[in-house]
């Protein structure tokens, strides 16, 4: 890994945000600003709670909790609470692969078939084309059994098995569309598993979570006694807070089932566009547009979302502009969490913030766009 001078004073500075207190550097005029959206977000009712780090410039802006951690206890949220992440999951998965294949053990090139032989079409779809969304897997969730199967408690290959059982198990023709898949990610989260021999959650504490001091992240597991978990919330709107629904944490896997807080999303981050965890060309590839089997970029086939211009999908890292400021980043949302950590290269910015709401009105993904704005010194949107 590539340490420099600068990764090393940007990991000094880590250490005082984890102390878990609030912190502004000398952007006093927009820490408090920031601080602002997320009062604002709190009082409106679009979350029980929320942890926020912003940082400019390789130097902390504001990283501070607001709101309940859990309502029925008033407990309040600080920067060591922690919450669910959901999909922000899919790009640990996907460093890890990238390494994986820097150390020789895969290709991103290898078909399915390789790691599970015996899931449908598996000797078509390639990793590469499921970390795009671009393998026509189905996704598990939007199957008409997963809100029965949430509580079920499978290992990964039971799951793999399970999947390749559903009605439908593929959407379109390998490298012919876009659609988001879950039940891929999943997979891929078996095929680290195969290739290195254990555990998902091993391999990630073991290869990131330990080395970069992310204490308040692990693959989830909801058996086990967390020192800050916070409880989590589904919203029919603003304010109408009810308690999310059981999942176990085996059914989002390496799809999406991370727990973190702010502060060390936002130490990721830094060691990502950073430098330090994958080599230049494993990033220049996490960070490229996927491809279809015809050369176009799969932008050209992506569903367009309202609210939103064109975007692009890499390795688990959605591509877009916000009023000429290229963004890159993903949001997360399970089971009464939301979160949202985006990157502005080009500006040296870096957003993350997690909400233990997700719902109609509610959730993450406003607040952090709102922030972002404010960051940017760009105006709200109407």
């Amino acid at each position: 890994m590539i340490v420099s001078v600068r990764n090393m004073a940007a990991g000094a500075v880590f250490s005082v945000l984890l102390c878990g207190t609030a912190f502004a550097a000398d952007n006093g005029e927009l820490a408090a600003a920031i601080d602002k959206v997320a009062q604002d977000a709190i009082a409106a009712g679009e979350s029980p709670g929320l942890q926020v780090a912003v940082y400019k410039d390789g130097a902390p802006v504001l990283v501070k909790g607001y709101g309940s951690a859990d309502l029925e206890l008033n407990a309040p949220v600080n920067n060591d609470s922690v919450f669910r992440i959901g999909s922000v999951t899919k790009q640990f998965t996907a460093v890890a692969l990238l390494k994986l294949e820097e150390e020789g053990k895969l290709s991103l090139d290898d078909k399915l078939s390789k790691y599970y032989p015996d899931f449908p079409r598996a000797a078509d779809v390639t990793l590469k084309q499921m970390l795009h969304h671009t393998s026509g897997i189905h996704s598990y969730t939007d199957d008409p059994s997963f809100p029965e199967e949430a509580p079920l408690k499978r290992t990964t290959d039971e799951w793999v098995a399970h999947f390749a059982k559903m009605p439908k198990t593929q959407d379109f023709e390998p490298g012919t569309g876009w659609y988001y898949s879950n039940t891929a990610y999943f997979i891929l989260g078996g095929v680290i598993e195969k290739v290195e021999g254990k555990s998902l959650a091993t391999v990630l504490q073991d290869r990131f979570f330990g080395p970069l001091g992310m204490k308040h992240t692990a693959l989830d597991d909801e058996g086990a006694i967390v020192p800050g978990r916070a409880a989590g919330y589904d919203a029919a709107g603003p304010n109408q807070f009810r308690n999310a629904a059981f999942i176990s944490m085996t059914i989002p896997g390496a799809a999406g089932a991370m727990r973190s807080s702010a502060s060390d999303l936002a130490r990721w981050n830094v060691a990502l566009f950073g430098g330090k965890l994958l080599k230049p060309a494993s990033f220049k590839a996490m960070i490229a547009p996927g491809k279809l089997s015809n050369g176009q970029n799969s932008g050209t086939v992506m569903p367009k979302m309202e609210g939103f211009g064109p975007f692009e999908y890499g390795y688990a890292l959605f591509i877009a502009d916000v009023d000429g400021h290229q963004r890159i980043g993903h949001g997360g949302g399970i089971f009464g969490f939301s979160s949202s950590l985006n990157e502005f290269p080009k500006d040296r910015l870096t957003v993350s913030v997690i909400a233990n709401g997700i719902g109609k009105g509610v959730g993450a993904g406003k607040v952090a766009d709102r922030i972002e704005r404010v960051a940017l010194g760009l105006q709200p949107k109407e």
